[in-house]
């Protein structure tokens, strides 16, 4: 026993040795290889400490050493045939290396023994429903052909994801588009927001104001954008105002103030490199010298000033759709209702950029019902409706059938009529846009879920309970997701 656990010790040694070697010398492992090798290299200390006797365990320390804790290996049985396992899987990825970097005399031979080595590629992932990889030859004196796929899989079970590289999420931008069918329902609930824009259909002439404001809060994934989109389609805010102007906020430009004004000048038709040029020499910025936070103040004003120009000839309408930090109140996004100061500098507030003159409105999204307030001051502030069970389902539908279809391609063709797990489903749909609290992220999550699983038969207890567990696991999932995710979904958006 105690050789055994030798070997064990010096195999997890020798493995993270041999590969940083490899790594030093630019050899490409490729990424589940690299990413079992960082989980291993990241949980050394925990895996030699659970392989260890329990004799070198409970030795004390001398006095006054403290021993670091380290969360215990659960299921530390399956260690020594986990590391055997990544040790065959690095010995087949060396075979194979040293296969495709033989000299053109050698490739002949290659070519003759390629139809017993095409299944052994250790990059190709090879479907399997249980972690042990298929027997098949693998090459001379190299064993069972590992599946990678399934052997990270295995790594992630047992030791967790420690080691592995954050994935970088890239803010995805809005925009003013939709595809109005894919949005079902809350035309109740847009006519409101407009009518908080336009005015109400019978409001009398005198009775119109010339700007307003209104905001539209809700938690990530409610679908704020996808009803900002649909006011900004609406036949009545194109016939009330001349000018639409999408502007997606985002956490790029929180505090990027020059990004965002230039944005919107851009948008608006100005040529933005002569704009930088006037914005240099305006008097106002020449004057401000070499106080760098004096020129930034100034040059704020003179683009704040330019936008106020050029939108004062029309009426107009712009949404600014995921404001994620107003600043407060008397920050740059507060009182969006206010006029420009007549003595003072204009650098402060958005507001003083946006002219009052002509009937002219914003619309705010936010994830805040009192962010929104503080933008809008007394403008009506909206929530996006939880989804119906109807318009949740049709949601549901769509994602999951997009999901099934994709696998088409490699000429497996999808049918409904055939599908007996969304038939079943279907049967649920109550419970599972009821699960996803009418949340359009979730429901879209839910039906991705649903579409990787497979129909197993039996009763109806042994359908419905796993599918109560999987709702119940996606709801979980999505409603974390919901309070820290730094990303907006691609339709329906936030």
């Amino acid at each position: 026993m105690a050789a055994m656990q030798s070997g064990n010790d010096d195999l997890v040694t020798k493995l993270l040795h041999a590969y940083d070697e490899e790594d030093e010398r630019g050899l490409v492992h490729g990424a589940d290889l690299d990413d079992i090798f960082h989980i291993l290299g990241a949980n050394k200390e925990r895996i030699l400490r659970a392989l260890a006797p329990e004799a070198e365990k409970k030795a004390e320390l001398p006095e006054g050493e403290k021993k670091e804790e380290l969360p215990e290996v659960e299921r530390k049985a399956e260690l020594p045939e986990l590391l055997r396992n990544i040790d065959l899987a690095h010995r087949q990825w060396k075979e194979r290396s040293t296969q495709q970097q033989q000299p053109a005399s050698s490739k002949k031979k290659a070519m003759a023994i390629a139809s017993v080595m095409s299944d052994c590629n250790p990059f190709k992932s090879k479907p399997s429903s249980s972690p042990t990889p298929p027997q098949q030859d693998a090459g001379a004196g190299s064993g069972p052909a590992i599946s990678l796929e399934d052997l990270l899989k295995q790594t992630k079970e047992i030791l967790g994801n420690a080691g592995l590289k954050e994935e970088t999420v890239y803010y995805e931008w809005t925009t003013s588009y939709v595809d109005e069918s894919r949005i079902y329902g809350w035309e109740e609930d847009a006519g409101n927001v407009v009518d908080a824009l336009v005015g109400a259909v019978n409001e009398e002439e005198d009775d119109q104001v010339l700007f307003r404001a209104a905001g539209i809060a809700g938690i990530h994934g409610s679908g704020k954008t996808a009803l900002a989109q649909k006011v900004f389609v609406h036949d009545r805010v194109k016939d009330a105002f001349p000018l639409r102007l999408w502007v997606c906020v985002g956490p790029p430009d929180h505090f990027d103030r020059f990004c965002l004004l230039y944005r919107m000048l851009d948008n608006l038709g100005l040529d933005t490199g002569k704009l930088e040029s006037i914005v240099d020499s305006a008097a106002v910025v020449v004057n401000a010298g070499a106080d760098e936070h004096r020129r930034t103040e100034a040059k704020i004003g003179v683009l704040l000033f330019v936008l106020y120009t050029t939108l004062y000839k029309t009426g107009y309408l712009i949404v600014f759709d995921d404001i994620r930090a107003h600043g407060g109140d008397g920050g740059w996004y507060s009182n969006l209702t206010l006029n420009p100061p007549k003595d003072g500098e204009w650098y402060e507030r958005l507001a003083y950029g946006l002219p009052k003159a002509r009937k002219s409105a914003v619309l705010v999204t936010c994830r805040r019902e009192e962010d929104a307030r503080i933008m809008v001051r007394t403008g009506g502030v909206f929530r996006p409706p939880e989804m119906g069970v109807e318009e949740g389902w049709r949601l549901f539908k769509r994602e999951y059938e997009a999901a099934k279809k994709k696998k088409e391609a490699s000429g497996w063709s999808w049918k409904e009529e055939e599908d007996k797990l969304y038939k079943e489903l279907e049967e649920m749909k109550t419970e599972i846009v009821g699960k996803c609290l009418g949340l359009p992220v979730a429901i879209i999550e839910a039906a991705k879920g649903f579409s990787v699983l497979e129909h197993q038969p039996g009763g109806e207890d042994d359908v419905a309970g796993p599918a109560e567990v999987k709702v119940r696991g996606v709801e979980e999932e999505e409603t974390s997701k919901i309070q820290v995710a730094q990303t907006t979904p691609t339709e329906p958006a936030d």
